[in-house]
């Protein structure tokens, strides 16, 4: 929109005569009049490529300035709950839709400008009727930072202060929204209807030329479509906070070194994320000021790598544990050596490793956190069971997809027993690219979450005889037929080690990775039991290891010493799914498919030996 005429600059201040030279904006320059006893409490922020504008004592909200930014109705509902609109960001008339937490304070599209506020005035009377910026996290839509959009700005950042302004900060407030909202709305000649006296009016003319000289200064050099507008926002704020405020406001203002960000870990409850170097109770404190009893879990990096865990209610505040796990299973640095190098602590504090702390980054302590707490509901878990078990059941399909490739005997001649290795392989070595391959996608790149590193200590290798008699009664990895001679023997052998491979990447890696992270597993020198993830990638395992037995059985490619089909089949599936518990708890105890590898491994070489016997 056409913005209306400003009036010229008061020769008080005749720097806003002087046209500016191209401007750099990386940092925000000092504000005009500003104390350098006001603290600074807007910064820019920048998270997953989007930059944002937060104000300290406003921590649920967030600013997006978007020079494009021009959202039809249905636009806007798609950007999700608790959004604002400001001044012509949203291309439709003025909105207060309280149910879905969607504003748009616009006084250009859908109204009567003539008889419509202007957008700041519309924050202001927004704050005052009671919206609760303080709850659930808000994004305010900019495209233009004009000062009736940087008015606006500041009301909604100011919330918590603007509703408590001492009455001479009122004084200056009130008539710059005034008058700046019936410039922007009317142009200069009717706002001189605004009803502001004329010794206010005077003042506040005066203020908002201070206001404006940067702007004016830019437009005269050509550059204001080129401002960095982040830099620019700061600036005005910070220069609207020193016309407003006296240092005194600020006798209990405290913060944080730095805010790495917060999640939401129940209804009215968040968890946030710093690093200072003062101690975990100082920084309780600094944060309660901001949140209030919203606070419920402070993560504090004091050293780099170095967190501690604080949770602030003890009654009926959510408890660590979940956090904890979690942290655990995702950690690099908890890696079972010892055991005892993990996150945690009591119910109410705790911190990360010791003694080198922990690999995550802060924005993976965030999202982990928000994980850890924002579990998903019956369905969504029930629907991941099923999913990881149909994924694991997947396996199958390798089988036609080998048809398609090349064939032993298209190349040289072949025995039965050469064939039946050369088939094996690659199946095996389709499987295991494409195991590799998922299971590092699915782990977003974190290998280690799904198996990829090396075992913790541990006496796991004492499940070696356990694993070769499931191996022996299943019969499923070996090759078939089976050859007696050396070569056929070492044939045999290797296809049968590439093929255990496969599928303890498969199943304890990809499908027993898919559950682990929503569903508790065990780890190392923690208590035993069958976690859901080694219950459903064992069935699935069994599954797959019993339909290639099957067709083993019933080709007669492998021996069996009079028993019906039924039974062998039957005795295939319980070893085969014992052999899937085990290898799954060794899995979780190891932190590593390569100990499930090694019994697995083992196992293959007794079973080849012993069909061969058999035979």
């Amino acid at each position: 929109m056409a913005e209306p005429p400003r009036p010229m600059a008061s020769p008080r201040h005749p720097q806003s005569q002087t046209a500016g030279a191209e401007a750099r904006f990386d940092e925000p320059p000092a504000s005009v009049g500003r104390s350098p006893v006001i603290p600074e409490r807007y910064s820019v922020r920048e998270k997953d490529g989007v930059r944002t504008l937060e104000c300290d004592e406003a921590p649920r909200l967030k600013v997006v300035l978007d020079p494009g930014m021009a959202a039809s109705r249905s636009d806007a509902g798609s950007l999700g709950e608790r959004i604002v609109l400001l001044d012509g960001a949203g291309t439709f008339g003025p909105l207060l839709d309280n149910e879905k937490k969607i504003y748009n304070l616009d006084h250009h599209w859908g109204c009567e400008r003539l008889f419509t506020l202007s957008t700041c005035e519309q924050a202001l009377l927004l704050v005052h009727s009671g919206l609760r910026l303080s709850e659930g996290d808000w994004t305010l839509y900019a495209n233009d930072p004009d000062l009736d959009t940087v008015l606006a700005l500041w009301c909604l950042l100011n919330h918590r202060r603007l509703r408590e302004l001492r009455p001479e900060a009122r004084d200056v407030l009130l008539p710059l929204l005034r008058l700046e909202g019936a410039i922007d709305s009317n142009g200069p000649e009717l706002a001189k209807l605004c009803g502001l006296p004329s010794d206010v009016m005077e003042a506040t003319e005066r203020r908002i030329d201070e206001l404006l000289v940067r702007e004016r200064e830019l437009k005269q050099a050509g550059a204001w479509v080129k401002k960095e507008v982040y830099a620019y926002t700061v600036e005005i704020l910070r220069s609207i906070d020193a016309m407003v405020y006296l240092d005194e406001d600020f006798g209990d203002y405290t913060r944080v070194e730095e805010i790495y960000g917060h999640v939401e870990v129940a209804p009215r409850c968040v968890a946030v994320v710093c690093r200072d170097r003062s101690g975990i109770y100082t920084v309780e404190q600094h944060l309660k000021t901001h949140w209030g009893d919203q606070l419920s879990i402070i993560a504090l990096e004091n050293q780099p790598g170095h967190y501690t865990l604080r949770r602030m209610n003890s009654l009926d505040g959510p408890d660590l544990e979940p956090a904890y796990n979690l942290l655990n299973r995702i950690d690099p640095a908890v890696d079972g050596r010892p055991p005892g190098k993990r996150w945690g602590g009591s119910g109410d504090i705790g911190g990360s490793p010791r003694p080198r702390g922990t690999q995550l980054a802060s924005a993976e302590v965030i999202e982990i956190l928000e994980r850890a707490y924002q579990q998903p509901g019956f369905g969504a878990r029930f629907g991941r069971q099923v999913t990881a078990f149909v994924i694991g059941v997947a396996y199958l399909l390798f089988w036609p997809l080998a048809k398609q490739l090349p064939k032993l005997d298209d190349v040289v001649p072949t025995t039965p027993e050469l064939y039946g290795a050369f088939e094996l392989a690659k199946i095996s070595l389709l499987a295991l690219a494409l195991g590799t391959v998922a299971s590092r996608g699915a782990s977003r790149w974190r290998p280690w979450v799904f198996g990829w590193r090396m075992p913790a200590p541990g006496r796991w290798w004492m499940l070696a005889p356990a694993v070769i008699a499931c191996s022996i009664l299943s019969r499923a990895w070996i090759p078939a037929p089976l050859g007696t001679n050396f070569p056929e023997f070492l044939a045999a052998l290797a296809a049968g080690l590439l093929a255990v491979a496969a599928v303890e990447v498969w199943f304890r890696g990809l499908v027993h990775g898919l559950l682990s992270l929503d569903f508790p597993v065990q780890h190392a020198g923690g208590p035993r039991f069958l976690s859901r993830a080694a219950i459903v990638s064992a069935m699935a395992y069994s599954a797959v290891t019993t339909t290639v037995a099957a067709s083993a059985l019933t080709g007669g490619m492998v021996g069996d010493p009079g028993v019906p089909l039924s039974v062998s089949l039957g005795v295939a599936a319980a070893a085969s799914l014992a052999a899937g518990l085990v290898l799954g708890a060794v899995r979780e105890r190891t932190l590593s498919i390569a100990s499930g590898l090694a019994l697995q491994g083992l196992g293959v070489v007794c079973a080849t030996g012993a069909w061969i016997w058999l035979s």
